[in-house]
């Protein structure tokens, strides 16, 4: 049985791969098998995206025990690599990845107040609470284009994790 910590993980997969922009999420890949497809990539513009768990910002005991008794914050990473050769296309490919992250997670307006995307029910909360941090990197003699991306999610448990 997954805890509620992977069934968060995998309710925000799910969301990420239901985007028509984003290639299927790898979770926790081998960071140097990753530059060396985008290396040797055939297509213009290779995409990566890999999903990790980030740490956890903050654990709340609730009143009572069951399958609530804890309220759990924890962030996920989410990172984009867009890899191909320096140009206009290059840029546009990254920031169409990037996008279509902030579009899987939407919030929505009810009645004039923002509510976060709760994954289908899954959590919560799911939010991205601050600016993505972007990067530059080589793998062969292509560029490649990156952005971390921390979800923060929110969910019930019935244990600390």
């Amino acid at each position: 049985m997954s805890s509620e910590t992977e069934k968060a993980m995998l309710a925000l997969k799910a969301a990420l791969d239901a985007s028509e922009v984003l290639p299927t999420v790898r979770r926790d890949p081998v960071f140097d098998e990753v530059f060396d497809e985008l290396s040797i990539c055939e297509p213009p513009y290779a995409k990566i995206v890999a999903l990790r768990h980030g740490e956890p910002v903050e654990t709340t005991r609730r009143f009572g025990g069951g399958p609530e008794a804890y309220e759990l914050v924890r962030n996920a990473e989410i990172e984009i690599y867009v890899a191909g050769p320096e140009s206009e296309g290059l840029n546009a490919a990254f920031d169409a990845g990037v996008s279509a992250v902030y579009d899987a997670i939407p919030a929505q307006e009810i009645d004039g107040v923002l509510v976060p995307c709760t994954l289908g029910g899954k959590v919560v909360a799911a939010e991205i609470v601050e600016p993505p941090t972007l990067g530059t990197d080589i793998a062969g003699s292509k560029a490649v284009l990156t952005a971390l991306i921390r979800v923060q999610l929110t969910y019930l448990s019935p244990r600390s994790y």
